[in-house]
């Protein structure tokens, strides 16, 4: 009798708490978004290898607006692009030209980029304050080799992979790498593969066909380090597998870094936001030209 009279107590209580929460879940709150300001986004990532740098311009857009990214795009804005002291200005990409691509602003270059070249990014336009940043081109990597083994290694699940191995030599001071595999796929079409490391200097980009390394626990050392993908369609295909080896600026490390952490918090109510790391002065965005090597697989 006494624990039939305490049971119904709790379930009293118990409905009470679920009324409260319902009227809870039901309450409007109004807030006042954070102060904003209108300023231009600048995103220009390329290699060495490019014949053209290619940029997008576009202006931000507050946490209350919810406009498609192409409305957001600005095509009257004038783009500089600075290499060594020689000033070059972009021309806007038409909408036919642009197609799938996102960019809208491109420079010919008058010769490719290499190692130790002084690069800058200026965008000015009315309605903004003038937006840029400055880099120097990294030097190359001195890869000793990148060899292949079929099922040669274990993911973090236990699931068997088949393993990159690439040996280089990191030189003295802060470097970050950025890596992708390009395989055969069953058009015999070479494409970006999906790659994974347990290797503890790995760490995820924003897109998934690329692993970023920064060698804080290798400094000025050889280094071994261990890639794995998924097993070939076919056999013959063990010849054809290509290393693209990026050596990347610390800005560019960062930015990647954050938009992944970003990526995986932006659909989650409970997550905290997460910042974008930005290299662009006077707006957002990021500016990198990456020294790029492609490496055939033994």
């Amino acid at each position: 009798m006494n624990f039939t009279f305490k049971l119904s107590i709790a379930a009293i209580i118990l409905i009470f708490s679920l009324t409260s929460c319902e009227d809870f879940f039901e309450t409007t709150l109004e807030l006042d978004p954070p102060p904003f300001e209108k300023t231009l986004v600048v995103d220009c990532v390329s290699n060495i290898m490019a014949d053209t740098i290619q940029m997008r311009i576009s202006q931000n857009q507050g946490i209350l607006e919810d406009k498609p990214n192409y409305a957001l795009d600005i095509s009257d804005a004038d783009v500089y692009l600075n290499v060594n002291g020689m000033e070059l200005k972009a021309a806007t990409i038409s909408s036919l030209d642009r197609n799938d691509n996102r960019n809208n602003y491109r420079v010919v270059l008058p010769s490719k980029l290499k190692s130790g070249d002084n690069v800058q990014i200026k965008v000015t336009h009315k309605d903004f304050n003038e937006a840029g940043a400055a880099m120097e081109i990294l030097p190359t990597s001195d890869i000793l080799s990148a060899v292949f083994s079929e099922n040669g290694g274990l993911d973090r699940d236990g699931n068997k992979k088949s393993k990159v191995s690439v040996t280089f030599n990191d030189p003295k001071g802060k470097n970050f790498y950025a890596i992708k595999i390009s395989v055969p796929n069953y058009d015999d079409i070479s494409d970006y593969t999906y790659i994974t490391s347990v290797d503890p200097s790995a760490y995820e980009s924003y897109d998934y066909e690329t692993l970023l390394l920064s060698d804080e626990g290798f400094d000025g050392e050889k280094k071994v380090i261990d890639f794995l993908i998924d097993p070939l369609y076919y056999d013959n295909d063990k010849g054809k597998i290509k290393l693209n080896w990026y050596h990347i600026s610390e800005d560019y490390f960062k930015f990647s870094r954050s938009l992944r952490a970003y990526k995986n918090t932006e659909d989650n109510p409970f997550g905290s936001p997460v910042p974008v790391i930005s290299n662009i002065n006077g707006g957002v965005g990021i500016f990198a030209i990456h020294n790029l090597q492609i490496v055939d697989v033994e």
